[in-house]
């Protein structure tokens, strides 16, 4: 929660710094999204190894404390009045880093928690904290801006992240599964990378993890579009379609979490992944707010169940050995989205909002379809 709280209350804080505090443009948005995006890319996987070679604990302390130093960096800066928009691409970046390397243990550390029997529920309660912290962080964060700038969001961060390192101090130690061998960490990921490759079982369920992470999720970023020239509303619509994505997550948190484990979630997951693309594409169609507002609470249910399941089959169908390797290909999808967003970005650019993200849309729907009939992989797990 405090990780989650942190997290929002820094996004909202480093858009408002960027956009209004120094004058940047859309572009400088993207940059700073984009920096952070392509170090999860690239660095994920060494997260990974890393992740299955050392204890986790400690590791993810050091990790989190870093973020606190540069949330706290980012505040002194802003306060004494000596922030530039370089910096912030600085900070963005090393920010990026330590995410890709941290992500990984997260959702390790969920399943050492909680083991195999009850990773689905477990998974569907972590995504239930974070959902929370969805709809409530950005509330905070621009409450902060306005009481006390925009340092005290960064501010606030710092000591969220403080009190998150703190409470991973009381988790036992993790010891890694995965046998200590003699094996350098380019070859250790390479290894990683032939092993979802060769395995059929797990290359779709990878695959299904990229498909939303690059067709489907970046359309949350053209969220103010879709409020100001789509449906010709303010601020505050922008702010309650953001909620209701939130809000539906986690009632579909909820659902999953409240359900018991099941023998076989992967068509559920497929079903729900496609379910989620023609929700957001049904969004795309409509001109009138609350309905808007109805139809992405409905895609946040979707892409909740979906998620659970996704995060807990690549945790429980990976080999002991590959565990670590396969978790950190899931945090490396995180940063594609950005590099998704910005081709989506210029096609909306050129042809309007509504007929790309719809168009995208419709192309996620049918890859989810051709998968749901053409696995029989993900029929059995």
């Amino acid at each position: 929660m405090a990780l989650q709280v942190g997290s929002w209350v820094q996004t909202i804080g480093q858009g408002w710094l960027v956009k209004v505090d120094l004058g940047g443009t859309a572009t400088d948005l993207a940059a700073v999204a984009l920096l952070r995006g392509a170090f999860l890319v690239l660095l994920s996987p060494f997260g990974g190894y890393l992740a299955g070679r050392y204890e986790r604990r400690n590791q993810l302390m050091i990790y989190t404390s870093g973020s606190a130093i540069i949330a706290a960096a980012l505040a002194v800066l802003v306060w004494s009045g000596h922030i530039e928009i370089w910096m912030v691409y600085c900070f963005a970046a090393a920010a990026g880093i330590v995410e890709a390397l941290a992500g990984p243990i997260r959702n390790l550390l969920v399943f050492d928690t909680a083991g195999a029997d009850e990773m689905t529920n477990a998974v569907a309660l972590n995504a239930l904290g974070g959902n929370a912290m969805r709809v409530v962080g950005p509330a905070i964060g621009g409450a902060l801006i306005g009481f006390v700038g925009t340092q005290g969001t960064f501010t606030v961060q710092a000591v969220c992240l403080a009190f998150a390192v703190l409470l991973t101090s009381r988790l036992g130690l993790s010891v890694p599964e995965e046998t200590p061998e003699r094996e350098g960490i380019f070859s250790s990921v390479a290894s990683g990378l032939r092993y979802v490759v060769r395995d059929r079982r797990m290359a779709v369920i990878v695959g299904m993890a990229v498909l939303p992470s690059v067709l489907v999720y970046p359309y949350v970023t053209f969220l103010p579009v879709f409020a100001t020239d789509v449906l010709h509303a303010d601020e505050k619509a922008y702010g309650y379609l953001a909620a209701a994505v939130g809000l539906g997550s986690l009632l579909g948190g909820a659902i999953v979490a409240a359900s018991s484990n099941r023998l076989r979630v992967g068509q559920p997951m497929i079903w729900a992944c496609f379910l989620y693309a023609a929700t957001v594409g049904a969004f795309t169609l409509t001109r009138h707010l609350w309905l808007a507002v109805a139809i992405l609470a409905i895609a946040g249910i979707f892409h909740s169940i979906y998620s659970a399941f996704n995060a807990s089959l690549m945790q429980m169908k990976a080999r002991p050995e590959y565990r670590s390797r396969v978790v950190a290909l899931q945090t490396m999808t995180w940063g594609m989205t950005p590099f998704a967003g910005l081709l989506m970005g210029r096609m909306i650019d050129v042809w309007s909002a509504p007929p790309v993200v719809g168009g995208w849309m419709v192309i996620a729907a049918v890859l989810t379809l051709l998968v749901a009939f053409g696995s029989k992989e993900l029929r059995r797990v």
